[in-house]
């Protein structure tokens, strides 16, 4: 299957950080939206990772859940660069694996972020195709040899 643009979400309506953010404004974007992870980009619109509250909490846990410590800490020092991406021109085959442990995989042109393929718009496709597909095509049992 070639890449549907229905699946991706343009940049310009994902949330993102700032790497020059601090921590601080990072727990407040993530609940405020009520997102686990969020992807990272720096002021040239870059993309740098991903960071979720499980990087948060492991580097408050770190600091002994010290205030100032995260206001004075960039998302920049913190965020999970380690982080599966797919270029604009992608394949769906290529993807799906990759979508079965996160909620979102991020699409580049080049460096530059370009958007996201969040998993639920590929389940509500696979959805919308499994609940038509008889209306389309009949299903015959192949006879055994």
């Amino acid at each position: 299957m070639k890449q549907s643009d229905t699946f991706l979400k343009p940049a310009s309506e994902v949330a993102v950080l700032l790497s020059e953010h601090n921590v601080s404004h990072a727990k407040i974007l993530l609940s405020q939206y009520k997102y686990s992870k969020v992807p990272v980009v720096n002021q040239d619109h870059e993309f740098v990772g991903i960071l979720g509250w499980t990087d948060i909490i492991n580097f408050e846990i770190q600091h002994d859940f010290f205030y100032e410590k995260s206001d004075r800490t960039k998302i920049s020092e913190i965020v999970d660069r380690d982080v599966a991406t797919v270029q604009k021109l992608y394949e769906l085959e290529d993807i799906l694996h990759l979508l079965v442990s996160e909620p979102f995989l991020p699409v580049l042109q080049g460096r530059e972020f370009y958007g996201i393929i969040p998993r639920q718009e590929i389940l509500k496709a696979f959805n919308a195709f499994a609940h038509t597909f008889t209306k389309d095509y009949d299903i015959v049992e192949r006879k055994k040899d």
